[in-house]
Parts: C-alpha cells; structure tokens; sequence
C-alpha cells in the first residue's frame, strides 16, 4: 500500500457524491490510466474494511457504506500516511528513471506529486539522474510543455532499466514472489516507478511454470528449466535463473509499448554460430504465448547473447582467448602497481581472473548487466580492495568503450582479496616461558591452538632472549617481565594462559596482525 492509494482513499472519502476519474488524476497529477489501475487495489482494500467502491458510468465513483466504518478507514489511512517512509533521494531517482524508461514521456509537475516534494527537489534529481544516464549513453531530452524524456539504443535504455530493478528494493520483493509458496498478493507495487503490482509479478511469473505448479518457487523454476534439458542452462545458479526471468520482464516491459531492439546483421550473423538459440526462443515463444503479443527474431537473439554473457565458461575464439589474457594481464599489472605486491607470480589469481572474464567479455561488449549479490559487504568488509578494483578497470572501459558497473567491480575485488588472503603472513613470535621445558611447551601449544595468527617460530628463556637476533621478529610473548632495549613488541602473560589472558592477547595481536597485513603496508613472501 503505497502514498497514493492512501491518497485516493482519501479523496473519496471526503466526497459526499460522485467525483470523476479525471478529477481525482487532476488532484494527484497523475494519469487516469494509473488511476484506474489503483482503483482495483483501493477496490479490495475497501471491501476488507466493509465498505464498497460504486462506479456509475458517466457519473463517476463514491465509496458506499456505514459512517462509522467510513471514520475507521479515515483514521486509518491518515495513520499509515503518517508512516510510509518518504522516498530518499536515491529512491527519488530510481522511480524517475522507471518512470521515464516506462512511459515515452514524464511531466516534472507529475512526478513532484507522485513523490511529495518540490519541483526544484525534482529538478535535483533529475540532474542527478543525468550522470547515471551517460554511462549507458542516454541522454535526457526536455520538451516545451516541462515534460522530459528519454533518448538512447534500446539496449541501453533495457540495460538501464534492469540496472534501476536491481537497485530498488522491489527486487527482493520480486524474489519473494518467486521462492515463496506463501505470498499472498495485495496490489502493492513491486516497483512503484513502473506500476507493477505484486499480483502483475506473479502472473508474469505463472507462464513459465511447468504444469501444476502454483507458484514459481525454486523447485518449480529449477524443474522448468531442467525440461530444456540443456547443460548450461541446468548448471546456472538460482540468482542467474532469476536474472533470465528479470531479464525477460525488461523484455515484455519494453516490446509491450512497441520498443524493440536493434542488432546489426552482421552480429546477428555472428550469433548464428554460437548456442542458446533455441533457449531463448522456447523462453520467448512461452511469453508470446502467455500475452499474445509479437516476439521478432531480433528480440530472441538478443536474448541469445544474454544466455551467453551468463556462462561461466564456455569455448572462446583464439581472439576471444587473447583478449581476455590481455586484459586479465593488465588488471593483474594495475593491482601489482597499486599495491606494490607480485600479483603475476600469484598463478591461482591470474587463473581465477582470465575464467572471470572469458564470460564477462560478452557483457562488456554489450553492456549486459552482471548482478553481484554480495555488493554490500564487499563494501563493507573490502572497501580499500574495491577501489583497487575499482581504479584498475579503466582498461577494460577503454577497449570496450563501455561503463563498467560496480558489481562487476565487485567480483573482481573479490579475486583480489583472495590473493591478498593467501599472501597474508602470521606473525614471527617468540615465547620466552619459564617452569621448565613441559610447561613452556603446554603454553606454546595453548598459544599455537587460540591465536592463529602468530606464528611461534622459537622457544626461549629468560637468558636467552637476550643472545637471540630479533631483528626480523614481530612480537615477543613472555611469562616474565623483560628489559629488552628492542621496537618489538612484548606482550607478558600467565604461565597458565588463565582466560582472560587469551581474550587480552586475541584482541591486541589482531590488531598487529591487521596492521602487518594491510594490503598498503606489508610485502608478501614472494617479495623478500
């Protein structure tokens, strides 16, 4: 339930007599097609609170029902309009960018009513909006009538459009809608920019459904796509799966409103020879059918080169080989120089890199959106690595000429890491106990089995530490209090290794430990 359909309760109520479609559109600055389109959601929830929509033809709408019942959904909707969240600006500007790829046009006053606020605030985002445009290359034209809209390939537009879904939260709901046998539809949009509601979702999910099925949980969609009874298709991840059936709805979303793509013949002559063509034309050949609607053959194969760009491996061209190699190679270089670490001698990291990209060159090539489930807590928990990433991808953007977007960044920050991983190094320790040998060799293996990030490469006393060469030593762990003229650090604890001494010690050795293996600070085995 969103601020409008409260907002149309609203109205009606304080109507004592019929009040036309096209008056209640004028209220809200929006069109009567939406309108009528939330009439049925204002329909349904005006039946479960005992009440009743009466539509009059030529005449208009009222709501028909006991007083009292009236004031209780008065009440209640003046409450829920107090706490739906407002839109924040991120939000603001995914709904302009559904609105303007949905409809051929948008009005700034409509959309300034539709999201409550100012159309200086509109103005803003839509300025905002501008610079997220031009890495798909879509440009925004204004009109005389303060009206706006977009200009770009259809593809880019599509890739957009499907960027913008991926970023809303909707999406989860659209999850939801697939996995969960228990989702009851509302009307509620699923995205509000767009116009979709839960119950459209469901429906569009239904026609790719085997016979039976209810709902599009992940049994049903697995066991769909498993009748395809192609290998590729059966191996994909259930977020790929998903992003086929999203990427589908772009596809009816867009051909709905007669915007069809463009490829070239001689691509089209090219995708001839690789696979998938027949997966693309049974998914397409399902939605036709379902809605009745015209598929041309350029919109399967468009679908095609989608299938391809979701492979995780796949037998490339000698060329395709070579590119991905080189650019695999300079990725590497960049990190090497960045961090001033030997990421080419790190064969498992060079390896992991050219199979990411033997697929992704599909996807920089035709600016094919890679969704990257794990976004916020690389952000979160590899930050600093992710601009690595992030600083190094100017290769790729230059040969391809293309945006290459944060979640591909973001897999690839996740290559990087691991390496960094594997290149971290415990910290060089020396155990100074005293009580004899059994019960410096308890301690030690105490110390070896809590900590795992020292490394205790020796065991002395009291009187040999001072004949020891520490020059290369990291910490020096003592039962005993020491007078060492050093820059080591000496951590003293229990003969016992009581607890409380290894809580104390976990939470000051990390902190070396992290300090060692900063990515800007250590060198790794490999360089010494």
């Amino acid at each position: 339930m969103n601020k409008r359909i409260m907002k149309i309760v609203d109205v009606l109520l304080k109507q004592d007599s019929y009040i036309t479609i096209d008056k209640i559109s004028e209220e809200l600055a929006v069109s009567n097609k939406t309108i009528r389109n939330d009439l049925q959601i204002v329909d349904q929830y005006l039946e479960e609170n005992n009440l009743k929509l009466i539509k009059k033809t030529g005449v208009g709408i009222r709501i028909d029902g006991k007083v009292r019942d009236k004031l209780h959904v008065l009440e209640s909707v003046r409450e829920k309009n107090k706490t739906l969240a407002d839109y924040s600006p991120q939000a603001r500007k995914i709904f302009i960018g559904m609105q303007l790829s949905a409809f051929d046009s948008c009005r700034i006053y409509e959309l300034s009513e539709q999201l409550f606020v100012s159309r200086a605030t509109i103005h803003k985002d839509i300025l905002s909006l501008t610079k997220d445009l031009e890495t798909f290359k879509i440009a925004l034209h204004r009109k005389n009538n303060n009206g706006i809209s977009m200009e770009g390939k259809e593809k880019n537009i599509r890739n957009f459009l499907l960027e913008l879904m991926l970023r809303d939260n909707g999406y989860q709901m659209f999850i939801d809608i697939i996995r969960r046998d228990d989702y009851r539809c509302d009307g509620s949009y699923v995205f509000p920019g767009l116009e979709v509601t839960d119950d459209e979702v469901k429906d569009f999910t239904g026609w790719f459904l085997p016979a039976g099925g209810t709902h599009l949980t992940r049994k049903y969609f697995t066991g769909c796509i498993l009748r395809w009874g192609n290998p590729y298709i059966n191996s994909l991840t259930f977020p790929s799966m998903v992003l086929v059936l999203l990427r589908a709805f772009v596809t009816y979303l867009r051909i709905q409103d007669r915007h069809i793509v463009h490829l070239s013949t001689s691509f089209i002559e090219d995708l001839r020879k690789e696979p998938f063509y027949k997966e693309a034309r049974e998914l397409c050949d399902r939605l036709a059918n379902h809605y009745r609607l015209q598929i041309p053959d350029v919109e399967i194969r468009y679908l095609q080169v989608y299938f391809l760009a979701l492979q995780n491996s796949r037998d490339l061209s000698e060329q395709e080989q070579q590119e991905a190699r080189m650019l695999s190679d300079a990725l590497l270089t960049s990190w090497s120089e960045q961090l001033h670490l030997p990421f080419d001698r790190d064969e498992a990291l060079c390896q992991s890199v050219y199979d990411h990209l033997c697929p992704a060159i599909i996807r920089f090539r035709h600016g094919i959106p890679n969704e990257n489930p794990l976004m916020q807590e690389i952000h979160t928990l590899y930050e600093r690595t992710f601009q690595v990433a992030r600083n190094s991808v100017s290769v790729i953007e230059e040969h391809f000429h293309c945006n290459v977007s944060d979640d591909e960044v973001g897999f690839l920050a996740l290559h990087l890491a691991a390496s960094l991983e594997n290149m971290k190094q415990p910290l060089k320790t020396i155990l100074v106990a005293h009580g004899g040998v059994g019960a410096g060799n308890l301690l030690r293996r105490k110390l070896s089995a809590q900590i795992p990030e020292i490394d205790i490469i020796s065991q002395e006393t009291f009187f040999s530490i001072y004949e020891c060469d520490i020059s290369d030593i990291d910490l020096i762990i003592s039962t005993l209090e020491l007078n060492l003229h050093t820059d080591v650090t000496i951590l003293q604890v229990n003969s016992l290794l009581h607890d409380y001494d290894i809580l104390r010690l976990k939470d000051v050795i990390r902190e070396y430990y992290k300090v060692k293996n900063d990515p800007y600070n250590f060198k790794s085995a490999a360089q010494e």
